[in-house]
């Protein structure tokens, strides 16, 4: 059983304590794809951040936190280069998608809520091209969570699934899903043994 008031020392790469870390031996793993993670400021406070894990998991990734990145030179630089997409519904399904792929794909973690008040302030981001999932399973939260609908997947769970498909490649970045049922059932374990439930919201990542 793991003590969740055990002396928390932290993973240095993860950022979470290290009774609850995951990413040992989780990558970096290569990616013809770049992943720009654009994260809520509110989800980075909550117990499973699986934008952080999926910065970790990827050579080829960045993280940056806010809610309004017009101004951002950065973000601005990535959404106007050619080649960029948005994983987000109502786009082109990722499989087929996956005959001519992105050079960068933009994400954004936050819920359903967060993710559309996102694009509303920033429309160039909106404005993207967008890559749909239609995943075949359903999420690695489990009992964790209740998702809103079918289909919806964490942070992690959904730049996994659409890399694996753009890149024809989904056994190189199936070690991210992976890693992530693990924080669920290490999460899981803490909740029980201390009859409380770890603080999260609904609609993990806005990205399928």
């Amino acid at each position: 059983m793991v003590s969740c008031r055990a002396v928390r020392a932290t993973c240095r790469r993860c950022l979470r304590p290290e009774t609850f870390c995951v990413c040992g031996g989780l990558g970096p793993i290569p990616s013809r794809i770049r992943v720009v993670l654009l994260q809520h400021p509110r989800e980075a406070r909550l117990a499973i951040c699986s934008a952080r894990l999926t910065r970790v998991a990827l050579e080829n990734a960045e993280l940056h936190r806010g809610f309004a990145f017009e101004d951002d030179p950065r973000v601005r630089e990535v959404v106007a280069a050619g080649g960029t997409a948005l994983l987000f519904p109502g786009g082109v399904d990722v499989e087929a998608a996956a005959s001519t792929p992105p050079r960068t794909l933009v994400v954004i973690d936050g819920t359903w809520l967060q993710a559309e008040k996102m694009l509303a302030a920033n429309p160039a981001i909106a404005a993207l091209p967008r890559i749909a999932l239609f995943p075949a399973r359903p999420s690695g939260y489990g009992e964790l969570r209740r998702e809103p609908a079918e289909g919806h997947l964490s942070t992690i769970e959904a730049v996994a699934l659409a890399l694996g498909a753009l890149e024809r490649d989904p056994a190189r970045f199936e070690p991210m899903a992976e890693a992530f049922r693990r924080m669920v059932s290490l999460q899981l374990e803490c909740a029980k043994g201390e009859r409380r439930s770890p603080r999260h919201r609904p609609a993990r990542a806005a990205a399928g």
